[in-house]
């Protein structure tokens, strides 16, 4: 089937059309809202944008960078599936969505069905390459510094490696770790910030998301001391694929055509994991600076073809953030999977 695709470049956004076989039926655009980042976990959702597996199932899709993250932040909300067209800030039909956003989700807050898991954990906590930490035991009483939208209400990411991505024996981590967050303004010069800061003693480690762990390795500022996998890989996905709740309950066959779409796009980048790196960065969603040896290598590691069930892995991601606290509510996590995760064929 012929594939079609057009990239606008307009002033601060990036507009995809992803345009349905002629003679197509559905001449609906949907809006699906991706991260202008370019964090290496979205290569499978940057797949969908460019491979064209949005037409192959029939569909017009506008794919809309997603609100950045510090004005998400700034303005309390829920997700950053927040996207800006000529009607004004609105939410995106479908996208990415954070496990450590489920909180939102049980509060009301998020009006997205779960369809699908995206990706295994991206994060790494970094320390300086001739540090004396050797094991996650050695931070006690040290500090972590962490990106300044990983953390609560926005985030769990600081709360999960305080209470669950850190668990080793001889550390209560969230006793024994000093959790900080980086400044805004450290985030484009981030490899400079972190060696200073390792420099100083400001902070002993720091927690990033991929490509950043990657980037300071090939720059040599720091090395791996954790993973997020080491916890969840294979267990909890650390992004969801989300739509919204009236596309599933109208238009079933259309919200399954979306899922299916995604699902192929993640399973292609996860079995082509340079191509999926080349296509993406040729778009501009991709970082051209960042290595593609160890992209490809960040690929293979986030399992975008993995079979994991996503309601077995969102019962995990409930009940650890549950048992932490994280999590407020009186129904189980099988409940809560129940009401968040639809199950589309």
């Amino acid at each position: 089937m012929r594939r079609f695709n057009a990239v606008i470049m307009t002033v601060g956004l990036v507009y995809t059309l992803c345009a349905a076989p002629a003679g197509a039926v559905d001449q609906k655009t949907f809006i699906m809202g991706y991260d202008p980042t370019g964090p290496t976990c979205h290569l499978g959702q940057y797949a969908v944008l460019v491979k064209g597996f949005f037409a192959e199932e029939g569909l017009r899709v506008r794919g809309i960078a997603a609100l950045d993250n510090r004005t998400a932040v700034s303005e309390g909300r829920s997700h950053r599936l927040w996207v800006k067209t000529d009607a004004g800030l609105t939410e995106a039909d479908f996208g990415y969505f954070d496990t450590d956003q489920l909180h939102h989700m049980v509060a009301g807050n998020v009006d997205y069905y779960i369809v699908d898991g995206n990706h295994f954990g991206c994060w790494s906590v970094m320390v300086a390459p001739d540090a004396p930490i050797r094991s996650a035991a050695d931070l006690k009483g040290k500090t972590i510094e962490i990106l300044p939208f990983a953390v609560e209400p926005f985030l769990l990411h600081g709360h999960m490696w305080l209470h669950y991505w850190l668990k080793a024996p001889g550390l209560d981590a969230p006793r024994d770790i000093t959790l900080t967050t980086m400044p805004w303004e450290a985030l484009p010069s981030l490899n400079d910030y972190v060696a200073e800061g390792f420099k100083t003693g400001k902070f002993d480690a720091v927690a990033v998301g991929e490509p950043r762990p990657s980037l300071m390795e090939d720059k040599h500022v720091a090395r791996r001391l954790a993973t997020q996998n080491d916890t969840t890989y294979n267990n909890e996905y650390c992004c969801l694929t989300v739509i919204k709740r009236a596309i599933v309950d109208n238009d079933p066959e259309t919200a399954a055509k979306i899922a299916r779409a995604f699902r192929h796009a993640r399973e292609w980048a996860g079995q082509h994991p340079r191509e999926a790196v080349l296509a993406a960065q040729a778009a501009g969603y991709y970082g051209a600076a960042v290595p593609v040896e160890a992209s490809v290598k960040a690929v293979k590691s986030l399992g975008f073809d993995s079979q994991l069930d996503p309601a077995l892995a969102l019962e995990r991601a409930f009940k650890t953030r549950i048992e932490s606290g994280a999590i407020k509510t009186n129904k189980t996590p099988q409940e809560l999977v129940r009401l968040y995760y639809r199950k589309l064929e």
